[in-house]
């Protein structure tokens, strides 16, 4: 039985790094050793990093073995080497080939050791967990770096283009399907709020399963009576919001977001380009075109998310709120792990959330039904993340582990929780409990917003 474990374990890191590689397959070389834009690092900087961070932990914490490589070491440790010092990185094919001296120490650790349940980081093999969890949002961190990429600079995923035409034609259709037919549903009820009866549930992860420290301890929340958005906000509702002069009228900010909007020059979301007078074009991952109306508006910082709420005559959901309506099942007292159930979500059946870059951007809000939450709300596992009011903190009993940088670092009072998950998150990560956090400035997230009010 041991064996297999270790067999799985072993598995799910290649399934890792194949999924990592791939990314870096969409664009030449010479344009990974770039920077985005933005001041961020270049993008190929992420493959090397994802070796060192397994090698410390594995190889090294673990495995007792020398440091693979203890130049990589400095140059891909983000606190070692500042993001403008950054430069002049090894080839692909080097870093590459760092990754599978890395791979063969970690391979050897895990023939060797034992799962101690006595030894936090080997119980439930715990430290597996969180290198797996490592590549897995580096992955979507990259996602995010190349969408800053002009889109003349990537190529569609080989998969897709390696597939006969009727299975891309049938992939597009049933997508085309999926999204007319749900979001004909859903559009009857566009801007319907569903309300969420005071009481309390447990908030945090409550599972005998992985969680990052700042999921941790589950504790009992109550939570007052509030209503919220059964719909994500679509790029139609914001574009009403930059018409009536969302980005120009101060009443609707806040002194620091006023302040943002002012020295960056913000007047639409990231991707947002204007066409004429009237129609508003975007950048997608791929290509480039006019808005779909039926999408969730997305590149937007947590101060545009918060005007746009006090626009509408709302404000945005506590974390405590958000977490209640995504995931708390109140005729059974019990917590969903994803907003449907505790089924983990299939990379062969995806009929309830937009995860893990099936379609490479966003889906029509609405166009996942069977992903609904206890009370109603859709796209609450997937598609957009969501910014919360909340500052990202330590629940009470907080204790760091298995290291500070990850969660305590950034308790600053700036950085904000978003929940959710994304079009491009792993299935491991849109956990209910999962607590993603940026600054509030920060806009290259694929973020969105979901409307709350007080109870009437």
């Amino acid at each position: 039985m041991l064996d297999l474990y270790k067999t799985e374990i072993a598995q799910l890191m290649h399934e890792a790094r194949r999924d990592t590689l791939a990314l870096f397959d969409l664009a030449r070389e010479e344009d990974l050793h770039r920077s985005p834009g933005g001041g961020f690092r270049p993008i190929i900087w992420h493959l090397a990093h994802v070796g060192v961070f397994e090698a410390y932990w594995l190889v090294q914490k673990i495995g007792g073995e020398n440091s693979p490589d203890e130049r990589y070491e400095c140059v891909f440790d983000p606190i070692k080497t500042p993001r403008e010092q950054s430069k002049e990185l090894p080839s692909r094919g080097e870093m590459e080939s760092y990754l599978a001296r890395v791979r063969e120490g970690s391979l050897r650790c895990l023939e060797r050791i034992e799962f101690d349940e006595r030894d936090s980081l080997l119980s439930g093999a715990y430290v597996f967990d969180l290198v797996l969890e490592h590549e897995r949002q580096h992955q979507e961190t990259l996602a995010y770096l190349l969408h800053l990429l002009d889109s003349q600079k990537k190529t569609r995923p080989r998969q897709f283009l390696e597939s006969a035409p009727a299975e891309r034609d049938a992939r597009a259709d049933s997508l085309h399907r999926v999204s007319q037919d749900s979001f004909a549903a859903a559009s009857t009820t566009s801007g319907a709020m569903v309300t969420v009866h005071a009481g309390t549930f447990v908030m945090g992860s409550c599972w005998d399963s992985f969680a990052y420290d700042n999921e941790l301890p589950p504790h009992q929340v109550f939570v007052p009576e509030f209503r919220l958005d059964r719909l994500l906000t679509t790029n139609e509702e914001y574009a009403r919001f930059i018409t009536e002069g969302g980005y120009r009228r101060r009443e609707w900010w806040s002194d620091e977001g006023w302040a943002w909007r002012e020295r960056e020059g913000w007047e639409s979301p990231l991707y947002w380009s204007r066409e004429g007078d009237t129609e508003w074009r975007a950048q997608r991952m791929f290509d480039e075109g006019l808005i779909d109306a039926r999408h969730p508006v997305v590149g937007v910082s947590w101060h545009e998310a918060e005007a746009y709420t006090r626009f509408m005559g709302k404000r945005l959901p506590t974390e405590a709120e958000w977490e209640k309506a995504a995931s708390w099942d109140a005729a059974r007292g019990t917590k969903r792990r994803f907003a449907w159930g505790d089924t983990e979500p299939s990379v062969t059946s995806r009929a309830r959330a937009n995860f893990g870059n099936h379609f490479w951007g966003t889906t029509p809000v609405g166009s996942f039904p069977e992903g609904a939450s206890p009370y109603g709300c859709l796209d609450m596992t997937g598609n957009v993340w969501e910014w919360t009011a909340d500052e990202f903190k330590g629940f009470d009993g907080f204790k760091a582990f298995p290291y500070p940088e990850y969660s305590e670092e950034w308790f600053d009072g700036d950085h904000r929780v978003l929940k959710g998950g994304s079009w491009a998150t792993r299935s491991s990560v849109l956990r209910t409990s999962f607590r993603n956090f940026f600054r509030r400035h920060f806009r290259i997230a694929f973020a969105g917003i979901r409307c709350a009010s007080d109870a009437e």
